[in-house]
């Protein structure tokens, strides 16, 4: 597949996504979006159970009829007819048809299949499973998994090879089944959303792997689902969206530090949102959701403005690392500067406010552990759980029975990250 541009238009918002979009305000967006020189569309069945595809095919096939525009659109889910209506998974007024999951290899083609004909596509330039990982699924998680690695995955790789999709990769939320994925299966492509923004770090040294391995990375989600989106001085922060959700009041008060941080080398903060997953050099990307032509007009704004590198160093000198990760495999993180209760982690499902207070040395738990689980410090097992714990919870001697070496100790982790 040809390189991929800079920018592109994520299409939730014209399958519904929290608000209704007319058939009208969803063709002038693509078309907007075309003049502007946003030349790739990123699409999947789930936006508004087939809408955004088949509007984003009528589209293109107006505004970009020699095919010159990047498309993705995504596998994993197969849409059957329901009779609900209203609201369903935060999507409005979408088509009469529900979600169902399937990473199979029959459930690929299919998928595959039914997007050709919605998009009036006979090719896709990248094609991504979507959602799979255990931040949707959680106890379903390793069954999905094993379905697309035995089977979905050789579907994607076979319609690759058939010349009817340029690139193969994932579509999700997580760090964690990227991770996992790596490990197993070659990937073209990453699409990650929400989790490299200038809120939600996690993504990190996945990035960095990324870069090493020669795996190109969309960023999605760089406004966090909206708080990023517009100044606290124009929208309150509090009244917007953060993964999806209402955000908490921790998360509100770090978004108004970075508006000002922001302001005071004179660069709105949805500026520096959307620019900053590019200073990465495994991001090749940055989707953005776009519901109307004013809009697209905000984002070639956005683009466009310069922002000075002393703003990239003043907000770098702003992270507080608290956590680090020792290696890879582990499933722990380890506390290296002190961490309140209600400070935002990142961890490897996105950002979660602290439970608890957790002082330097200590080990949080980067996804859920149960009972019984190995816990993994330096890629080894240093013990096994004796109570379950969610992800950002604090693992220590009373929810784990452990066998630590001379190395696992409080001081040699601070005077390696000094």
């Amino acid at each position: 597949m040809p390189p991929l541009p800079r920018y592109g238009m994520g299409t939730a918002t014209i399958g519904n996504l929290y608000r209704p979009v007319d058939d009208a305000t969803a063709d002038a967006t693509v078309a907007s979006a075309i003049a502007a020189g946003v030349h790739y569309f990123d699409t999947a069945p789930y936006y508004g159970f087939g809408l955004a595809e088949r509007r984003l095919g009528r589209a293109l096939a107006a505004h970009d009829p020699d095919g010159a525009c990047l498309v993705s659109t995504k596998v994993g889910r197969l849409l059957v007819s329901t009779d609900e209506r209203g609201e369903r998974h935060g999507f409005v007024d979408a088509d009469p048809f529900a979600p169902v999951f399937d990473y199979t290899a029959d459930g690929v083609r299919r998928s595959f299949a039914a997007s050709q004909a919605r998009l009036g596509r006979q090719r896709v330039d990248v094609l991504l499973a979507h959602d799979i990982g255990a931040l949707t699924h959680g106890a379903d998680h390793a069954r999905y998994l094993r379905d697309f690695l035995d089977g979905g995955y050789g579907a994607m790789v076979a319609l690759r090879d058939s010349g009817l999709v340029g690139a193969i990769g994932v579509g999700v939320n997580e760090v964690a089944v990227c991770e996992e994925l790596l490990d197993r299966v070659p990937l073209d492509v990453i699409l990650l959303a929400g989790r490299y923004t200038l809120l939600d770090r996690s993504a990190q040294a996945l990035l960095d792997r990324c870069a090493e391995q020669g795996v190109r990375v969309i960023v999605g989600g760089a406004y966090n689902s909206g708080i990023l989106a517009r100044d606290p001085a124009e929208a309150d922060p509090a009244q917007s969206h953060y993964d999806y959700a209402a955000p908490p009041p921790a998360l509100v008060e770090r978004t108004r530090a970075l508006a000002q941080a922001c302001a005071s080398h004179g660069v709105p903060l949805p500026t520096a949102a959307i620019q900053f997953p590019l200073g990465h050099p495994a991001v090749a990307c940055v989707v953005a959701g776009l519901a109307n032509p004013g809009e697209v007009d905000d984002l070639r704004t956005r683009i466009a403005t310069v922002v000075p590198d002393t703003l990239w160093t003043d907000l770098e000198d702003k992270v507080q690392r608290q956590l680090i990760l020792l290696h890879p495999d582990d499933n722990v993180m380890i506390c290296v500067a002190p961490i309140a209760a209600g400070d935002l982690l990142p961890l490897s499902g996105g950002t979660i406010p602290a439970r608890e207070g957790v002082t330097v040395g200590h080990k949080i738990a980067r996804t859920m552990l149960k009972p019984g689980d190995k816990v993994i410090k330096y890629g080894a097992p240093i013990g096994s759980m004796t109570e379950a714990v969610d992800a950002g919870q604090w693992v220590h001697m009373h929810n784990m029975k452990s066998d630590y070496i001379a190395t696992h100790t409080r001081s040699t982790v601070t005077e390696q990250h000094a």
